[in-house]
């Protein structure tokens, strides 16, 4: 098995290689989380695993969103749809948070159980994102210059 495995790994192209790679990495990381809300579930009940999770969705939520958002923000149809739209949905996400907030302190159990939208948290990952394709832009710019002199 192993000849074989070592044979058809010596033919396979590089992307088939990358994805076998990536899928393996996703079920081990799946796992991982799987595992860790298995033991919050058991250390802090239903209620730490479902904070727990909640919590991972934002974060990948946050990473995603961010990606995409740099990614579209290049198209000048979509810029100049986003100049007009990120000033609402940040005031309707403020206005959500406020209201699961203000629940939640009244004494109102089920909105406990809500998520917040990480506002903050975009519009900081937004930055970094954009700052770091300005700095990979730059190294592209400075190599291009270099190449030609």
């Amino acid at each position: 098995v192993d000849e074989a495995l070592h044979k058809i790994d010596d033919h396979l192209p590089a992307k088939a290689k990358q994805a076998i790679n990536q899928a393996q990495y996703l079920v081990h990381k799946t796992a991982q989380h799987a595992w860790k809300l298995v033991d919050e579930a058991r250390t802090n009940g239903p209620r730490g695993a479902l904070h727990y999770a909640t919590a991972e969705y934002k974060h990948l939520m946050v990473i995603n969103s961010t990606k995409l958002w740099v990614k579209l923000n290049h198209n000048s149809a979509f810029h100049s749809v986003a100049e007009w739209v990120t000033p609402t949905a940040a005031n309707w996400s403020g206005k959500y948070n406020n209201l699961i907030n203000d629940m939640s302190g009244k004494g109102y159990i089920v909105f406990g159980y809500l998520p917040l939208i990480p506002v903050d948290e975009f519009g900081e990952a937004i930055k970094v994102a954009k700052a770091k394709e300005k700095e990979h832009l730059n190294d592209h710019k400075s190599d291009s210059s270099s190449d030609s002199d």
